[in-house]
């Protein structure tokens, strides 16, 4: 899949807010501060298009951004999901509680949500809110491809060795892909995109659905 170009369309702070779409919708999950921003502006190469923040817990909304693409010869155009981080300690249970709500009603319910990208920081061992996540897009049945970002910070050996660990660690099915990425190196990038495209091209063959 090559990126042509992108553009931010809109910020939801509830579901109901959100516009409807007719394109395929890939959602990024992750942590607070786990790099959401830096990889969705890495994967359509554009600098600042995902607002980095280095205050975490800053992101509460949904904000949705249209991308313009190619599939060998064929133009297409997918939405990018980004969703709020989730296990910032320092926020109160009642926003935590939004979050979730916000966070629940557009899996179960975003009609032309395809899939999720679960992104978690490779140098660290996943913890409970990691792994609820990963159950969380399970229980709804929704495709899921888990990047640990970070790659660049250890040896290839040293990434390959923990990324063993996180497939014990999520106990992740034979169907699910895991793929290191870097937003500095750019490793990875390559490889998510294809995933995207796959994953895109079997919602339009009816081979998966949303």
């Amino acid at each position: 899949m090559k990126v042509i170009d992108s553009k931010f369309i809109e910020s939801a702070y509830k579901f109901t807010d959100l516009s409807q779409s007719e394109f395929p919708e890939i959602a990024f999950i992750g942590r607070s501060n786990v790099g959401k921003s830096s990889l969705i502006n890495t994967l359509l190469q554009r600098k600042n298009l995902a607002q980095i923040s280095k205050k975490p817990g800053k992101t509460r909304t949904i904000n949705i951004f249209e991308v313009s693409c190619k599939f060998n010869v064929q133009k297409e155009k997918i939405n990018f999901a980004d969703l709020p981080g989730y296990g910032y300690a320092k926020i109160s249970e009642k926003t935590q509680h939004a979050w979730k709500i916000l966070i629940d009603d557009y899996i179960s319910r975003r009609k032309n949500l395809c899939g999720l990208i679960l992104i978690v920081d490779l140098r660290h061992n996943a913890d409970k809110k990691d792994i609820e996540a990963k159950d969380w897009i399970a229980s709804h049945r929704k495709e899921m491809l888990l990047v640990p970002t970070k790659a660049d910070k250890l040896s290839k050996s040293q990434a390959a060795i923990k990324i063993r660990m996180l497939k014990d660690q999520f106990l992740l099915l034979p169907q699910h892909e895991i793929i290191g990425f870097s937003s500095k190196s750019r490793i990875g990038r390559e490889e998510i995109l294809e995933w995207i495209g796959e994953l895109t091209a079997l919602v339009k063959n009816g081979e998966v659905t949303c």
